[in-house]
């Protein structure tokens, strides 16, 4: 009968955080398995620089982008100014047509239709156009800011519309420093990392046996079994998850997923397919 050996191409298959969790289980293995074999040692030492990269590119990619929350508070009380600004200067256009500032007031107001300023549009776009209306109300001669009591208000709406535009650039650099792909290309170098890894602990399993070894190699199948049962038993993987090229299933001759009885594991079978958490060993 074949000898049972260990393959990766179920890490192709795991979804980012299930792969970086898997993966650093794996490390974690490896790291404290004692042994003089230089060929594993230098095999092990390249898997653990494989995930220290992917674990810096997951958190890039899934980190949480405190930029956006300020932006969106920032963006919220420009709102208000230019909300307040607004109803102030509607309500004096009801005043009757004999008062001066009735149209003091439609002069001013009219700047929101020049801009077809809305409280609705984009970051950066509702900004501009609040620093552009802003430099306009305070074009000389032509508003009387005062007499319509807007002056401090407009100064803090212009005030919070830089604040937005200097976050709007923030988040660009951030989002700019989740490169396309580095998560992909992380995920597929930790894979072929471990694959290396992997023959020479399926060689050295012929050629020198140990119960050390062959503990090792059970813990390794064992990591396996779980993250086929737990995490893609479904057949699915996040859909906004990078997809690596995956390696081709051993045949059965060559011991592939069979359990040393010539039987295919049936993982669905065991599942009701509903994913459920595990605990790392």
């Amino acid at each position: 009968m074949a000898q049972k050996t260990l393959t990766t191409s179920y890490l192709a298959r795991l979804s980012n955080a299930n792969h970086d969790g898997v993966t650093q289980q794996i490390d974690d293995r490896f790291a404290a398995f004692e042994t003089d074999n230089t060929m594993f040692l230098n095999a092990a030492t390249a898997v653990h620089a494989a995930r220290q990269a992917e674990d810096i590119a997951f958190k890039r990619f899934s980190g949480k982008d405190f930029a956006s929350d300020d932006l969106k508070r920032e963006d919220r009380l420009e709102d208000q100014y230019m909300s307040t600004i607004r109803a102030m200067l509607n309500a004096l256009t009801l005043l009757p047509e004999t008062e001066p500032l009735r149209r003091k007031a439609e002069v001013a107001v009219q700047v929101f239709k020049d801009f077809q300023f809305q409280i609705n549009d984009g970051f950066e776009a509702e900004a501009r156009k609040t620093v552009n209306m802003v430099q306009e109300w305070q074009t000389p001669d032509k508003y009387d800011l005062a007499a319509l009591g807007i002056e401090p208000w407009i100064a803090k709406a212009r005030q919070q519309a830089v604040k937005v535009l200097n976050l709007v650039a923030v988040r660009v650099d951030n989002e700019s420093a989740k490169v396309k792909g580095e998560l992909a290309d992380a995920r597929k170098a930790t894979d072929a990392a471990i694959r290396q890894a992997y023959d020479v602990l399926n060689a050295l399993a012929v050629l020198q046996p140990t119960a050390e070894l062959t503990q090792l190699i059970q813990t390794l199948f064992g990591i396996e079994e779980r993250a086929k049962l737990y995490y893609i038993s479904s057949g699915k993987t996040s859909g906004d998850d990078p997809k690596p090229e995956p390696e081709p299933e051993p045949k059965p001759d060559e011991g592939g997923d069979d359990d040393g009885s010539g039987e295919r594991l049936r993982v669905g079978e065991q599942s009701s397919g509903m994913v459920t958490p595990v605990t790392p060993e």
